[in-house]
């Protein structure tokens, strides 16, 4: 998921949201703060870009089943959106179709394991079994685990990457940057909350906003890898 130092180079001449990361870099601001300055500015000037995103996103993810598929297909958008080709109709599609089996399957595993763990929890507050509270615990946090990688290897798979990278590259990312994915969480549950205080703010902004914040963070953290690695 890391680029070389030209493209990483490259990349921040010619895009904007790059020379917003820069400029926020420059004055001294943490990489989130960086991150969410070059979001805030991405998404207001996509506005009506990202609430397209995130309705279509609450609508293909009601199945459940098209979960991962509509996360990608978001993902896919949002990274037109910054190469500067607009909302590229054809390539979300095209992505869509390609990736849809590994991504659906991908997307329902840690919702199965949410499933796993609410039964262990019923079990033991029904029975105060030790170990059916410890299994409880433990899917619980493979579960959340499993979510934050998928994060990074949806991305992949949204820039066409073939599943086994994407996931490879997922979790190694994940394994590097502990501080950075808890991080990456914590932002975006509390993007869920925020929107959620108004239900229709949920629906029109959250996955827009949540997926353009997503796709700015590793891409920073990943040239600032790169760069750092390089020097």
């Amino acid at each position: 998921m890391t680029g070389t130092t030209h493209a990483a180079t490259d990349r921040a001449a010619n895009d904007p949201v790059e020379h917003d990361r820069d400029a926020s870099s420059s004055a001294g601001q943490d990489p989130v703060q960086a991150t969410a300055h070059a979001t805030g500015r991405f998404v207001w000037d996509h506005l009506p870009s990202i609430v397209v995103v995130s309705v279509a996103w609450f609508l293909a993810s009601l199945p459940v089943v098209t979960l991962g598929p509509a996360t990608v297909g978001a993902y896919r958008a949002v990274l037109s959106l910054r190469a500067g080709d607009g909302l590229d109709r054809d390539a979300v599609r095209a992505t869509v179709r390609s990736q849809f089996v590994h991504a659906a399957l991908l997307g329902l595993f840690p919702l199965v394991l949410v499933g796993i763990s609410v039964h262990y929890a019923l079990a033991y507050l029904t029975t105060g079994a030790v170990v059916a509270g410890a299994l409880a615990v433990a899917g619980t946090y493979v579960a959340l685990y499993a979510m934050l990688v998928l994060v990074p290897t949806f991305v992949g798979l949204a820039r066409g990457e073939d599943v086994t990278r994407a996931l490879w590259d997922g979790y190694r990312w994940t394994a590097r940057n502990a501080v950075e994915t808890m991080v990456l969480g914590t932002v975006t549950v509390a993007l869920l909350a925020i929107t959620s205080l108004g239900t229709v703010a949920a629906v029109l902004l959250f996955a827009g906003v949540a997926c353009a914040f997503h796709v700015e963070f590793l891409t920073g953290i990943d040239d600032e890898i790169t760069l750092t690695g390089d020097q």
